[in-house]
Formats: C-alpha cells, sequence, structure tokens
C-alpha cells in the first residue's frame, strides 16, 4: 500500500503565514511601505476579507522593518469604548517588546506608569505577563497620553497599525476622534497606518472637513487580487504538488479544475 503524502494546503484564507504563502499585491506593499517609510500615515480601505492584515504583515515582516523599526498591530474590532482600546493599544506593545527583554519591560512600565499594576513573573515559567484585565484602567485618557510618550521617547522609529479603525466612531466617549488625532499630528517618532472595512464612515473619518482627521492620511484603496496573478500563484503550487491546473473562463463562468 502506497503511503499517502499529507500536503498542507497553502490556499489561506484566514491570517497571515508568511512571504511565501502571500499573493501578489506588490503595487499595495510598495506604496504601504513607502508611505510608512517616508513618515506619512496611510488609511487602508477594502471590504472584510480582502487581505488588509495580511498586507499589514507581510510589510511588517520586511527586512528594513524589522531591522529599524519598532511595528505594532492590533485589531480594535472587538471595542466598544475607548478604555478597551487603551486596553489593546497597551498589551500589544507590551507583548511585542516582551521578547526584547527586561530593559525594554523596565522601561515601558516606567514610561506608561498606570499599567504598571499589569506587570507580573509567571509563577511557573519566570516571565513577564501582562496581568490586567479592562476594569483595572481607571484613567484611560492618562495611559493613552502614557502610550504615545512611550512611542515618542523610543530608541528606534514607531509604527503602528490599526485594523478596523471605524469602530472609534461607535465608541461611547465624546470626541474619541478629536483625543485620538491630538495625540497623532504630536507624534515625531511615530507614523501609523489606519485599516478599515466600512467605506462610507472611513471617508467620514478621514476625508470629511468637519472631523478632526481631515486630510491627514493618504488613502490606499484595496481591490480583488487580479485573476491572471493568482491564477499563476495557484498553479506553482499545483505543480509543487505533482499536479496540473487547467483553467477555463468565458464571459459568462470563471471556474478552475485540477487532475492528477
Amino acid at each position: 500500500m502506497t503511503k499517502q503524502i499529507m500536503i498542507k494546503n497553502p490556499f489561506i484564507v484566514s491570517g497571515y503565514v508568511s512571504p511565501t504563502y502571500f499573493c501578489d499585491r506588490e503595487k499595495e506593499v510598495n506604496e504601504l511601505s513607502g508611505s510608512l517609510l517616508n513618515g506619512r500615515n496611510i488609511v487602508i480601505v477594502s471590504p472584510r476579507r480582502m487581505g488588509k492584515s495580511g498586507l499589514i504583515e507581510h510589510c511588517f515582516g520586511q527586512r528594513i522593518f524589522r531591522k529599524d523599526y519598532y511595528t505594532f498591530f492590533f485589531d480594535i474590532y472587538a471595542t466598544g469604548s475607548l478604555k478597551e482600546l487603551v486596553y489593546i493599544f497597551g498589551k500589544q506593545i507590551f507583548e511585542t517588546l516582551k521578547p526584547k527583554g527586561k530593559k525594554f519591560i523596565e522601561q515601558f512600565f516606567a514610561t506608561i506608569a498606570s499599567l504598571r499594576p499589569a506587570f507580573k513573573l509567571d509563577p511557573q515559567t519566570g516571565q513577564p505577563v501582562f496581568d490586567m484585565g479592562v476594569g483595572h484602567i481607571k484613567q484611560p485618557l492618562v495611559s493613552l497620553e502614557e502610550i504615545f510618550a512611550y512611542l515618542e521617547s523610543a530608541d528606534r522609529r514607531c509604527i503602528v497599525a490599526i485594523d478596523e479603525f471605524q469602530q472609534i466612531a461607535n465608541y461611547p466617549e465624546k470626541n474619541v476622534e478629536a483625543i485620538l488625532r491630538t495625540h497623532i499630528q504630536k507624534c515625531k517618532n511615530t507614523n501609523f497606518a489606519f485599516a478599515g472595512s466600512q467605506r462610507h464612515i472611513i471617508n467620514n473619518i478621514f476625508f470629511s472637513a468637519s472631523k478632526p482627521f481631515y486630510q491627514s492620511a493618504a488613502l490606499l484603496n484595496i481591490e480583488p487580487i487580479d485573476y491572471r496573478h493568482y491564477l499563476e500563484f495557484a498553479k506553482k503550487f499545483f505543480r509543487k504538488a505533482g499536479k496540473n491546473l487547467l483553467a477555463c473562463s468565458d464571459l459568462q463562468s470563471e471556474y478552475v479544475e485540477y487532475k492528477s
């Protein structure tokens, strides 16, 4: 009996894996990377599941970003208040810096003093952990100010990417956009990428003259990957598996089938 070889599915539909499984987007990668490297904030807009997160992670994985920048990426889709945003923001910075060692952790909590109660050592591993819930954040505006102060004091340039940024429009607190814009416009050491899936809300936040974020960032629209590019991408993996991919299309339909 011939042993069956199990091949990992290369057609990833959830999350970013590596450059190997990242299809095309050369133009978008260049535009996003170029904006951030040139110190410009940028807004990335597309429907959900179109690859915004993967695009950001792919850019952050480039050598120049890994070598010369601190990059932070978090999703606020599930947040419902400024307090929750501050919690996720602080935790993401902590988790990103934790592998860099004790010096970075100490500097983090020295600057962001309001989050210091979150610093604990795991009793089993001895590793630092962020042991705090949203309810422990009593003064979110103070914590937010400290977070921005930390970013500005970092020994490398920082890039912060916030996914589903339109969620801030639903927060119950007043003037959230103005509060964030006030901090962001003062940043000299930090640039931002704002990703959103609800185009009308994002457009209102960034391109309405009455809004605090008006004309504060460049716009990058994400469209579906070109059929031809994805076909070539798929063929490459089918060839590696010893299979052929035949593509047929007409004006009414497009479909693919394979044969051994």
